[in-house]
């Protein structure tokens, strides 16, 4: 039976950070996949002439000061992948005016206080607070300062975790539609700005300001292959294509796991970057069911999409990604009521502005983001497909008569690649007091991705990685190279 030093269960942003940053550090990983690729949500797949990302539209974090650009930087591959830009990182569609989303901070700001010539102070404010918040944040992420010794976390990280981020907005922003403006953001992480807890929040947005937003040079799929890779290269084994079925435990760690094949693998550390309903209570099974049902009534997992891959006929001089806000009235659109309405938000990806490599000459890719709830009939797919592109339309007027469909997908799509129970966007809902992830009692396991207390999206992940890691490394006396 082979041994490992981990074992790492999905090969979605947070498995590979876990396992780039271990191998980089001479431990020797394993990540097994249940996809024949790897990536989870960060994947793209060609129909036609056409390339499409599955579900991303950008992320940050590549750059050198950021987890995955330090994570390729460790590897040694940094070069040799292509992070284009998205600037600026998106187009704000609301029924008075248009904001655009510089990356520029100071620009930004610009913009809003335009707009909003009575919020000046509180637009000032509201920056200030959460900049420092998320610099705080970070470095608690010690793996980021270069060392992986323990930083105690701010009061004000700590408050953050149980308090929502319209808790936040209202301390500074008196105007309604400012405070819409400044949740554009919200449908990246699934939740309406008085349900979401504040700190991630904060730091999705912030992310951004900071680090940037950018998409891989033909496709967010080029990220994880570059990665296992860099893994395989080092000495790390990546298994695709072969589903752990259990978990097997010695008392209160994790001893070794049993595949799909009928292989098994022993491990000294084992993270589970997969979905976390699943891993308790089947994986892990017993009495570990009832931690999976406790977190699946409260907080619940997240929303997910419903989204439509298209072309469109001629060239697209418009922004890259574009949020449509119909009206100011946030809570409404995280209603399962809205669904395919008129009058809901909508998510607008035209990658190939940036990297014409994706579609033909003469033409684009467009991809539409619908937030819907799994529970629905999916047989008539093409009929909602035509729904959100009528509701594109009023977005994008030009779009009349050039778009064309090429695919579809929908939650149970979302939950077939990745294995994300009913298509689960963003893992748990992450609300205010959410950080009990980790309340299992076994003493080599750890969680990373989207279901671990760091929150949705990709960068989230990936730090939920670095996390899990660190712990890891600091366990075996390992201090992580500068």
């Amino acid at each position: 039976m082979k041994e490992y030093d981990v074992i790492i269960i999905g090969s979605g942003i947070g498995g590979l950070v876990s396992a780039g940053l271990l191998v980089s550090q001479g431990l020797k990983p394993l990540v097994v996949e249940a996809h024949t690729r790897p990536g989870g949500y960060l994947s793209s797949f060609r129909r036609k002439e056409y390339l499409f990302d599955s579900a991303v539209d950008c992320i940050s974090g590549t750059g050198p000061e950021g987890i995955i650009g330090r994570v390729l930087s460790l590897l040694d591959v940094g070069s040799q992948i292509e992070f284009l830009p998205v600037e600026p990182i998106r187009r704000s569609m609301f029924p008075d005016f248009d904001v655009d989303v510089c990356g520029d901070l100071e620009e930004y700001k610009i913009s809003l206080t335009t707009l909003f010539p009575h919020e000046r102070r509180g637009i000032r404010d509201f920056f200030k607070f959460t900049d420092r918040v998320y610099e705080e944040a970070v470095s608690s992420i010690s793996l980021l300062s270069g060392n992986n010794r323990s930083i105690a976390i701010s009061p004000d990280v700590v408050t953050l975790r149980n308090m929502t981020y319209e808790d936040i907005l209202k301390d500074f922003i008196a105007d309604p539609r400012l405070r819409a403006v400044l949740s554009d953001r919200c449908p990246f992480i699934g939740l309406s700005p008085s349900v979401v807890a504040a700190l991630p929040m904060i730091m999705l947005v912030m992310s951004y300001f900071r680090l940037g937003a950018f998409r891989p040079r033909g496709g967010f799929q080029e990220l994880p292959d570059l990665i296992v890779s860099a893994i395989q290269d080092r000495g790390g084994d990546v298994i695709l294509g072969n589903e752990i079925r259990k978990i097997i435990l010695d008392g209160d760690r994790c001893q070794r796991v049993l595949c799909e094949s009928g292989d098994e693998y022993c491990c000294k550390y084992l993270i589970a970057n997969s979905d976390y309903i699943h891993t308790f209570s089947n994986l892990l099974g017993g009495g570990y069911s009832d931690i999976a049902k406790k977190m699946s009534d409260h907080p619940g997992a997240s929303t997910s999409f419903f989204i439509v891959y298209g072309s469109i006929a001629g060239r697209f001089t418009g922004h890259s990604s574009i949020g449509y806000f119909p009206s100011y009235d946030f809570p409404y659109f995280f209603n399962t009521e809205a669904e395919f309405r008129d009058d809901s938000t909508l998510g607008i990806t035209v990658a190939s502005v940036e990297d014409h490599g994706r579609s033909p000459e003469g033409s684009e890719t467009i991809v539409l983001h619908e937030m819907v709830s799994g529970s629905r009939d999916w047989s008539v797919r093409q009929q909602y497909a035509e729904m959100v592109v009528k509701k594109a339309e009023k977005a994008l007027p030009e779009l009349s008569g050039r778009i064309q469909i090429i695919d579809t997908a929908t939650p149970m799509t979302l939950q077939r690649y990745t294995k994300n129970h009913a298509g689960a966007a963003f893992g748990w809902n992450h609300v205010p007091g959410n950080f009990i992830m980790n309340g299992h009692g076994l003493k080599n396991f750890y969680i990373a991705g989207h279901w671990s207390e760091m929150g949705g999206g990709v960068l989230a992940a990936a730090y939920s990685g670095a996390k899990a890691a660190s712990a890891i490394l600091t366990k075996e006396g390992i201090t992580l190279d500068a």
